[in-house]
């Protein structure tokens, strides 16, 4: 039996921490299925007749640990019908307060199981100052999967980070988590605590703008899979100087669905800055 979602709770913990965790919201079902169609997108493979918009890899010339896929439901029906999944934007809407949502980028993380250095880590980071061009209210949904135990390579999380604002850019795919941590351009009287967010299969980890997460190895044996959703509410909008290929796919409902609310919040005038 699935845990009762205590939502205020949730909302609560996103205000003062910026981040939250979830039980279980995607359908079983689902979940399988997106497991199955996110190892065949990795796999060159797509249903759809369209590529993702971006593979990238970690340093390094060995074999593959990290898999990293930008949009990749442009290339899966199954994963836009996750992507889509009504469960989960009902609880993001509650915890957030937003009137609607909009999907306005999507990534695909999977992590190899290995013994060896950590060159797949993902280095601490901010998602704000990665996307610039939006003003307001932007946030991420990442959701689980597989399984993540404390050695499946959970997110880690700063408690309290997001109220520092944006840090700027930092390098994903610093392999040395304490060396990255120690060169961040933290205020003087900042306290330093991590936490580390174990999400079940079909759960969700909700985080801030600017909440500082990273990740380490995958130590588990299994692969660890999760799709990165970038959501923006009816509180944002784009700062007018932004490169139009940025905003190119907003009007694609497969790539760019508006997955709760009126989409007509985010057409009337003003929605540029």
């Amino acid at each position: 039996m699935r845990d009762v979602l205590n939502v205020e709770m949730l909302r609560q913990q996103y205000r003062d921490s910026g981040f939250c965790v979830t039980p279980p919201v995607i359908p079983q079902e689902l979940l399988d299925e997106a497991n199955v169609a996110a190892e065949a997108v990795a796999a060159g493979q797509t249903d759809t007749g369209l590529p993702p918009k971006l593979r990238e890899r970690e340093r390094g010339n060995g074999p593959q640990q990290l898999v990293k896929i930008a949009e990749p439901h442009n290339s899966s029906h199954l994963l836009r019908r996750l992507v889509a999944c009504p469960g989960i934007w009902q609880l993001a809407a509650a915890v957030t307060g937003a009137r609607a949502l909009q999907v306005w980028a999507v990534d695909l993380f999977i992590k190899r199981p290995t013994d060896e250095a950590p060159v797949a880590n993902i280095g601490w980071h901010q998602d704000g100052p990665f996307a610039p061009y939006w003003r307001g209210d932007i946030f991420t949904v990442w959701v689980a999967l597989s399984a993540v135990s404390a050695d499946a390579s959970p997110l880690r999380y700063v408690p309290g980070s997001q109220r520092l604002g944006p840090l700027g850019r930092t390098d994903l795919f610093q392999t040395d988590l304490d060396a990255a941590h120690i060169g961040l351009p933290l205020p003087d009287g900042f306290h330093w605590s991590e936490v580390t967010a174990e999400v079940a299969a079909g759960g969700i980890a909700l985080h801030h703008r600017d909440m500082l997460h990273a990740s380490g190895p995958n130590r588990s044996g299994e692969p660890r899979r999760s799709v990165a959703i970038r959501v923006r509410t009816d509180r944002c909008v784009m700062d007018r100087d932004a490169d139009a290929a940025r905003v190119a796919h907003l009007g694609d409902e497969a790539l760019a669905p508006v997955v709760y609310g009126d989409a007509r919040l985010f057409a009337k005038p003003g929605n540029r800055t």
